[in-house]
Order: structure tokens, then C-alpha cells, then sequence
């Protein structure tokens, strides 16, 4: 018997991925743009999270409805071509309170379990994967940054 017959398939532990996004959230409610203004925050509106004096990040509103918000968090540096600069698209579900990311760099819609191996070369748990870059995000924020307002739109 091979090594890879003995392996057995990756199962989603939802409770496990429930609190993830759980977590994410709780932590980043607080980094949201318009989360300090007086006025109500706005499609457009951002802020930035400087990690460095070259190094940060920008927190902007793509979306705004009554019960999800999603944002794009995306990496700023002048050293880094555009192409190479991680982003992401996260939605939070205000009545769940639970925060997901539905698009990481040019992929979205990430399915719960993929085969491994496969050719689009993503991970059995690609989506838990993804969520855990969020959260590490979010821990390196919490650390080391400080924000920066922009303007309005």
C-alpha cells in the first residue's frame, strides 16, 4: 500500500471555520472606514493601515447594504510592482457576525473542499487557508499598525 492510499480526504470542520470567521470580524469592525467619524460611512470611503513608514495597508467600502458590508484590503508599497501586491475582498455578515473572504488576488468563490491534487493548484482547504491569511492580517494590524483617514470618496 502507498503512502498516498492511506491518505484520507480533507473533511471541513464548520464549527472550527465558523469561529475563524467569527473572530475576523470582532477584530475587523474596528478597522472599518467611518468607524471614528461622526458621519455615516460611505461606498468609496477608506483609510489606511500604515505597518512601516513604507508599508501599509488600504481598508476600502466596495458595498453597503442593510445586513453585509464588503470591503478591499489591499497592499500599498512603491518597492512592489501592482500585479504582485496582495488583495483581497472580504465580506462581513452584520447579523451572522461573521466575516468571509470571497476573493483573494483574481480568484473568487472559493469551494469548501478541493481534490488534491488539481490544476488550478489549490489547497484541499484553499478557502480555510485564505480566512487564516485574514486573521494573521488582522493580528499584524493589531501589533504593529496605526491608522490613517483618507478623504472622503
Amino acid at each position: 500500500m502507498s503512502l498516498a492510499s492511506k491518505k484520507t480526504a480533507y473533511k471541513p470542520y464548520v464549527p472550527d471555520f465558523l469561529t475563524l470567521c467569527e473572530r475576523n470580524y470582532a477584530q475587523l469592525r474596528f478597522l472599518l472606514p467611518g468607524q471614528q467619524a461622526a458621519v455615516s460611512p460611505r461606498i468609496g470611503d477608506s483609510q489606511v493601515i500604515q505597518i512601516t513608514e513604507q508599508e501599509g495597508y488600504r481598508i476600502r467600502l466596495l458595498e453597503l447594504c442593510k445586513f453585509t458590508t464588503t470591503i478591499r484590503i489591499e497592499h500599498l508599497s512603491q518597492s512592489v510592482a501592482a500585479w504582485l501586491r496582495p488583495q483581497f475582498e472580504v465580506r462581513l455578515y452584520h447579523d451572522a457576525r461573521l466575516a468571509e473572504v470571497v476573493a483573494c488576488q483574481q480568484i473568487r468563490r472559493f469551494k469548501a473542499v478541493y481534490d488534491y491534487p488539481n490544476t488550478e493548484m489549490m489547497l484541499p482547504d484553499e478557502k480555510r487557508q485564505i480566512n487564516l491569511l485574514l486573521r494573521d492580517w488582522l493580528t499584524l494590524c493589531q501589533r504593529q499598525g496605526y491608522r490613517r483617514v483618507e478623504t472622503l470618496n
